[in-house]
């Protein structure tokens, strides 16, 4: 297990990290839990990025009015910076979950919200960094998992994972698939 102290998360300074939705969505149920992480990317003077797909994935599945009103209050409290989704962002993204199918990654393992992430990453490789509880959607094929921060909840562990977009990964798995 990584130690979790600031100096171990010396990556994070100033960098920006990209909310998967799995984790927005435990950290509203477990706030007191995540305090310490938040902590951290402000110590590091990190700015924390979402974007549409992941801000509409939160809210879906909503079963009343108020528990929407209740989670749109929840984002709106945050300063999340909101990431533009483009046409190159669908365009990486496709490319990219085909790469995870070539891989023999089953669409319905990994969601095409994933794959935009995933995109949004490799556009901003150099700076974006992505926290999420889904680990297994980002596989290590493409991805560098640089730092795993545990959030230990009593009735729950959670286990933070925290990934960059490795260009040569990419490269080597974008050969792969384009020889096919």
């Amino acid at each position: 297990m990584v130690e979790k102290t600031s100096s171990s998360a010396s990556f994070l300074i100033e960098k920006n990290i990209l909310l998967d939705t799995c984790f927005i969505a435990k950290f509203k149920d477990n706030k007191f839990y995540f305090k310490d992480l938040l902590f951290l990317f402000n110590e590091k003077n990190c700015a924390t990025t979402t974007h549409s797909f992941i801000e509409n994935e939160f809210l879906r599945g909503s079963s009343t009015n108020s528990y929407i009103k209740e989670k749109k209050e929840f984002l709106n409290r945050f300063n999340f910076f909101n990431l533009k989704i483009t046409e190159e962002i669908i365009k990486n993204s496709i490319l990219i979950s085909n790469i995870y199918s070539n891989k023999n990654i089953l669409n319905n393992q990994i969601s095409i919200i994933d794959c935009v992430n995933a995109a949004f990453l490799m556009q901003y490789s150099k700076n974006l960094f992505l926290v999420t509880l889904d680990n297994k959607d980002y596989p290590i094929f493409i991805f560098d998992r640089i730092y795993i921060y545990t959030i230990d909840v009593g009735k729950e562990i959670f286990n933070c994972g925290f990934y960059r977009f490795n260009i040569k990964k990419f490269e080597k798995a974008k050969s792969e698939f384009l020889s096919t």
